[in-house]
């Protein structure tokens, strides 16, 4: 498998996990821990996913422009995905709350 591939695997591994995680939150009625808000703890998953996705990129970059270009462009619409689907839709603007 290509440097792309494998790195697109990565991407979509951390975004199914932190959607997978998200989910799991709403069944429990949205409740974080003790000591974090909601809003603080769906916006660390959203740094976190964003800083995964920088990470991997940088990590045996990739020398292909068409392979960077696939690369970020999967992989920054499934980060935006995530916080337009979870930050927006499911709870509405969870920073103007």
């Amino acid at each position: 498998m290509n440097k792309t591939s494998i790195k697109l695997i990565l991407s979509f591994v951390v975004f199914l996990a932190s959607n997978l995680w998200l989910i799991a939150k709403g069944v429990t009625k949205g409740s974080a821990g003790f000591f974090i808000s909601p809003v603080v703890e769906e916006t660390i998953i959203f740094i976190f996913l964003q800083l995964f996705v920088i990470i991997v990129y940088f990590i045996r970059p990739l020398t292909v422009k068409k392979s960077q270009l696939i690369y970020w462009c999967v992989s920054e619409a499934m980060v935006v995905a995530t916080v337009w689907f979870w930050g927006f839709l499911i709870v509405g603007p969870i920073w103007l709350k």
